[in-house]
Parts: structure tokens; C-alpha cells; sequence
């Protein structure tokens, strides 16, 4: 029974993702690999115009809409993208290069087949997402539980509030915290993508939540790897199949935003940067001529549909992608300086066009990244480490606050060099310096001007900032195999073909063993461990009290709760009506009232009047502990079972649910 509800969330949570964005996929005539990796950012995009299309004219929440406006949207992309697919695609093996690049060198033995190719690709993935499935699933504790962090409450609440008012504006969303008329915008796309799951399977907000959030970390994530490999750089199959294999070989992404925070909306945005990289270097000119390689009109639509999937996922979504994107126009503009004025100039290569897009790219990122970061004083995260150590980590794919390994910093730094030296994609190591510059500069930063400068659009916080680097530093590590399998191939016969490629592979799994089984991704999985095996925000007793409410509680009444001690979770969970949804809000004064003085409602008039006023039926105790070391916040919860406000109506171990009982209110009358 437990398979059957795993596989219908999981079918659901493919429809949420692909089925959108699947007409325009289809319309723009991608290759497949490519089309698996951008069906999710155009779902996302199709999702997020229907919700506020449907907020404005007044149109239920489901499935049905995106889907409409899916096939409206592949309707008119269908007939440019077909006549535009033949005229710009590029044929394989034209021998022409594209800014450095050349086309990759002929490859033989078992990978020269199409099936050899389709077989590396398929192998990449199940080996880097099955990795990645065994590494994470055990730190959950099962694919049922519940991320014990503070902004999960939010994160899953807000799936709820979707649901119940048939709803997914962003501006609803985030109004959920806020008071009315006064609702402000919040980045929606997981809660929009979540909510549809739920709304298809209907087995529980925090299993469809779960199912998203392992379908995005071990499927689109190393496919995303593997396209970039394909369509941008001159890699053979090794090194898309390394590129897979390897998704998982830092702690730094996706392993610790699958616990930090819990950032859902920020880990979401990441998954997308592959694709986001790819658009970037096509732009730059510097993907090599071949079939794989997207068409202008591809471009053209995919790249602004990326984009906006990722600001609308998260917008310091905006910033990684500035981080990673800039130095790519950078090094594509600077590559055709040097092919415009060297001796051998390349014809066809047109340097103004870029560089002024690249300046433009530059000036309007530098006044984004000053306007729109967060005000200095939400800036509360601070550098754990000294320079030396900072250095070490970022070379050597450490997650944030953990050790250096050696090791892995050798190779990686191994790998750059060759990319640099045997290969004609040397345009990843840009992106890749730039983004460990970053980590080890967030690390290691002092407090002050310049750490908010550079770091405030991500609140400094670190776990945010050093995830960046593993959309850089896993292709650089698959070519560097790859490059250093064809030369010594090409140097020993008998490591050309077949048995080159298989060393190659052990080489891949190897590497990956030596970032999974490093110090640092021991101490990470301590991290995760504490933000998914505890129950500091929700005990056993609690979430199974949770799932037997709705059988007393009925569905219009309101539970006074607190969200803090995860008692507030009863609105995600048991589908009912809470007093509070999350530890941040703004409310009525009668709701302030009721969290300070609910136990006096027999003895307070004002307090039974507010109670009534707001449909106050229930409460929940859950006790004094609470996340963040707080303890007791909501004084009118501590003692409700014991002033005769209330009677204990169902308990699970220490966990209360209360009825109130009769009290009256300031005009004499009793309430019922």
C-alpha cells in the first residue's frame, strides 16, 4: 500500500513538472537529452502565469490550467520553431569551430555506437542519481519524513494554503503571513509545483514535497549535468557519463540544500543553472557546431524562459546565475578579440554584437546585484573560517563549515589543468574560478561593508553561496577525465577505445567515492541528520496526533497552535484551520490576545470574546520545546489543560489536543 502511494506521488510530480512544458518542448524541437533537462524550467514558467492568470480571473487551481495555457503557448511556437529548426541547426562533423572550440575527436570502441552513446548517457544518470537516492534517503529517515527546520513550516503550510483557498498566486502565498489587503509577492514556483502533486495524489503534503524535492535532485540535476556536457563543450561520451556519475561527488549541492534552511524555492532555482549555463554559452558562441547544438530561435525562446523560471523559483536564483553567467560572456568576448585581431582570423565570428552585450550584461548586473539585495541588517550570517582554510575547502568541493580533503582538491585542480591543457572547452574554468572564488571568499569574510557587498543577496549565508560551485566544478572534473583518457590514449594504444573507457569510468566512480566518503561529507551528513532524524520541531507522537485530528476536529474549526514547537504543522498536515501557520506573521490584535491569554478564557471576558470571535475550537499542546532553543513562546498554550479553559479531547504520548470548553464573554452570555 505504502509503493502504491510513493508511485502515484510520483507519477503526479512528473505530470507537475514535465506535462506544462511538454507541448512547448515538442514545439521547439529539442534533442532529447536537452528537451528532459527544459521541460521543467518551461513547467515551472506555465505554472507561474496560470496561477496569477487564474488569481485574476478568478480561476480554480489545478492541473487543467497550466496544461491550457501549455498548449496555447506550443500553438504558437510550433510553426517558427518548424521552419526555423531546419534553417539553423547546425549538422555534425562540419569540421567549423565555435570561439576555441573544435568539434570533439572521433570516438571508438564500445561508445562509438549510437547505442554505446545512449547507453553512457543512461549509465550516468542511474548511477549519479541512484547515488545520490542511496546517500540521501537513509540521512531522511525514510521518504515520509518531515525536515525538522524553521522555514519547512512556511514551505509546507504554504502548499496548504494554496489548496485551500484554490489559489496559487504568488501574492497569496505570500499573504499567508500577512495581513489583509497588505499581501506581498513570495517566489511561488515550489509551492505551485507541490500543490498540484497534491492536489493529483492527495497523499500527504509532506510525501509529495519529499518525492519533488528527490525527483529534482537525482534525475534533473545530473541530466542537467550531462546536457551541458553535450550541447556546450567537446566531450565524448565519457565525459556526459562522467558528468552524471559525478552530481552527487560535493556535499556542497544538492545534499545540503536538501536540509539547510530548509531553502526548497532556493534549491529549486539550482537545479535549473545547468540549463541556465548552457543558454549563457550558446549566447557567448562558445557551444561547438553540432547537432546538439540549439538553433537561434531555440535560443531565443528557451534562454528568457529559463531566466524567469529561475527568478520566479527564487531570485538570489538571479544572482548564482550572475556569478556563473558573466564570466562566461567575459571569456566568449575576450575569445573573439583575440580571433578578430590574431593573425589567423576566424571569419563569421562577429566581436561587436558580444562585446556590447557583454558590458551591458555587466553594468545592469552590477546596479541589480546593489538594488534588489536584502537591507544590510537581515545580512546575520558569518564566515566560519580563515583564508588558508576557506582556500582548501573551496578546491576541494568541502560543504560550507567543513573540513578540506586533500585528496579531492588534487584531483580537482588536476582535472582544471587538464581541461586547460588538452581541451578545446576551456571556457569552464571561468565560470568554475569564479564560483570558488566565491565560496572561499563567503567562508572567510569578515563581518562589515565588504562581506554584505559582496554576499548580502544571499543574507551571507553560506550554505546558499558555496552551492554554487557544483554547477561549475562537476563538468570541469568530467572533462578533465575524459581529456586525460584520450591522451593516454593516444599515447598507448591500449588505452585507446574500449579499455580507455572503462578506466575512465572506474576513474569517475572512484573520484565520487572520494567525495562521498570524505571528511567533509561525513561531518555534512551529521548536518543533515540533525535537520531530518530529530524531532525538535515534531516528535512521532506529535505528527502521529496530527494525522488522527481530522477524525475529531471539524473542518471549519480553528486550532489555536504554535508554530514554533511544530504544532502550527496541523494546517499542512490534518487539512484544518490554525490559529498561527508560521513563526513570522502579522495579525489582529484578538490573535496576539489569544497566544498570551488563551488558558484565561473562563476567567477573562475579552479572551472568551476574541476565542469566539475567531472560531477558536481546539487547541493543541505540544509542549514547552521549541526550534532555535526557545521554549514556551505563546504563554496562553502552556497551561490550557490545567486553568479549565479547555478539555483534553485526544493525547499521543506527551501531545494534547484541547476542546475549549463553554466561557463568557463581556456581554454576559456563555458561548457554546
Amino acid at each position: 500500500m505504502d509503493t502504491l502511494r510513493i508511485l502515484a506521488t510520483l507519477g503526479a510530480a512528473l505530470l507537475a513538472l514535465g506535462a506544462p512544458g511538454l507541448p512547448s518542448v515538442l514545439a521547439l524541437r529539442l534533442r532529447p537529452l536537452t528537451a528532459i533537462v527544459a521541460v521543467v524550467p518551461l513547467s515551472l514558467l506555465v505554472n507561474a502565469v496560470a496561477a496569477e492568470v487564474g488569481h485574476l480571473l478568478g480561476i480554480p487551481w489545478t492541473l487543467v490550467s497550466p496544461l491550457l495555457l501549455g498548449l496555447l503557448l506550443s500553438a504558437a511556437l510550433w510553426l517558427p520553431g518548424r521552419r526555423r529548426a531546419s534553417a539553423d541547426r547546425p549538422e555534425d562533423d562540419t569540421g567549423e569551430t565555435a570561439l576555441g572550440t573544435a568539434p570533439a575527436a572521433p570516438v571508438t570502441g564500445i561508445l562509438s555506437t549510437a547505442r554505446g552513446r545512449t547507453g553512457a548517457l543512461v549509465a550516468g544518470l542511474v548511477l549519479g542519481g541512484g547515488s545520490l537516492l542511496a546517500q540521501v534517503l537513509p540521512m531522511m529517515g525514510g521518504i515520509h519524513s518531515i525536515n525538522q527546520s524553521y522555514d519547512n513550516v512556511f514551505h509546507l503550510n504554504a502548499v496548504r494554503h494554496i489548496l485551500r483557498l484554490e489559489d496559487a498566486s504568488a501574492w497569496v502565498v505570500g499573504g499567508m503571513t500577512t495581513l489583509p489587503g497588505e499581501e506581498t509577492f513570495y517566489p511561488a514556483a515550489w509551492h505551485q509545483t507541490v500543490s498540484l502533486v497534491e492536489q493529483i495524489a492527495g497523499q500527504g503534503i509532506p510525501l509529495a514535497t519529499n518525492v519533488v524535492m528527490l525527483l529534482l535532485a537525482t534525475v534533473l540535476w545530473p541530466a542537467g549535468l550531462m546536457a551541458l556536457m553535450r550541447t556546450c563543450t567537446t566531450a565524448g561520451p565519457v565525459g556526459w557519463m562522467a558528468a552524471g556519475l559525478l552530481a552527487g561527488v560535493t556535499g556542497a549541492f544538492p545534499v545540503a540544500l536538501m536540509y539547510w534552511g530548509h531553502v526548497l524555492p532556493y534549491f529549486l532555482c539550482m537545479t535549473l543553472m545547468p540549463l541556465l549555463v548552457i543558454g549563457i554559452c550558446h549566447l557567448a558562441g562558445l557551444a561547438p557546431r553540432s547537432a546538439q547544438r540549439l538553433s537561434g530561435f531555440q535560443l531565443v525562446v528557451l534562454l528568457p524562459a529559463v531566466c524567469a523560471a529561475v527568478a520566479l523559483a527564487h531570485p538570489q536564483g538571479v544572482f548564482a546565475g550572475m556569478v556563473l553567467g558573466l564570466p562566461i560572456l567575459v571569456w566568449g568576448t575576450i575569445s573573439r578579440a583575440y580571433e578578430r585581431f590574431s593573425a589567423s582570423r576566424v571569419p563569421g565570428h562577429r566581436l561587436w554584437p558580444l562585446a556590447v552585450l557583454t558590458l551591458v550584461a555587466l553594468a545592469g548586473s552590477a546596479v541589480v546585484w546593489v538594488q534588489f539585495r536584502p537591507v544590510q541588517s537581515s545580512a546575520v550570517w558569518k564566515p566560519n573560517a580563515s583564508l588558508k582554510e576557506a582556500i582548501g575547502q573551496a578546491f576541494s568541493l568541502a560543504p560550507n563549515a567543513t573540513p578540506t580533503f586533500i585528496p579531492l582538491g588534487v584531483v580537482m585542480l588536476g582535472c582544471a589543468a587538464a581541461v586547460l591543457l588538452l581541451s578545446r572547452s576551456r571556457w569552464l574554468l571561468a565560470p568554475w574560478l569564479a564560483a570558488a572564488v566565491m565560496s572561499l571568499l563567503t567562508r572567510s569574510t569578515p563581518v562589515g561593508d565588504l562581506r554584505y557587498l559582496l554576499f548580502g543577496n544571499w543574507y551571507t549565508d553560506n550554505n546558499r553561496v558555496t552551492a554554487i560551485i557544483a554547477v561549475a566544478a562537476i563538468p570541469v572534473l568530467a572533462l578533465g577525465i575524459e581529456s586525460l583518457q584520450r591522451w593516454a590514449g593516444e599515447r598507448r594504444p591500449a588505452l585507446a577505445g574500449t579499455p580507455g573507457q572503462v578506466a575512465a569510468a572506474i576513474v569517475a566512480v572512484l573520484v565520487l567515492a572520494l567525495g562521498m566518503f570524505s571528511p567533509g561529507s561525513r561531518v555534512n551528513q551529521g548536518y543533515f541528520e540533525s535537520m531530518w532524524r530529530t524531532s525538535g520541531l515534531l516528535s512521532a507522537d506529535e505528527r502521529e496526533l496530527l494525522e488522527q485530528l481530522p477524525e475529531i476536529v471539524p473542518e471549519d474549526a480553528v486550532i489555536a497552535t504554535n508554530a514554533w514547537n511544530g504544532s502550527s504543522l496541523a494546517y499542512a498536515i490534518s487539512d484544518r484551520q490554525v490559529l498561527n501557520t508560521y513563526m513570522s506573521f502579522q495579525a489582529e490584535p484578538d490573535v496576539h490576545l489569544l497566544n498570551a491569554e488563551l488558558d484565561d478564557a473562563r476567567t477573562n471576558p475579552e479572551v472568551c470574546d476574541a476565542a469566539e470571535e475567531l472560531h477558536v475550537e481546539y487547541a493543541l499542546d505540544f509542549g514547552p520545546q521549541e526550534i532555535h532553543g526557545k521554549s514556551a513562546t505563546y504563554t496562553g498554550l502552556n497551561e490550557i489543560s490545567e486553568t479549565g479553559a479547555a478539555e483534553v479531547v485526544l493525547q499521543v504520548g506527551d501531545a494534547k489536543l484541547l476542546r475549549m470548553l463553554p466561557c463568557r464573554g463581556t456581554d454576559g452570555s456563555m458561548t457554546s
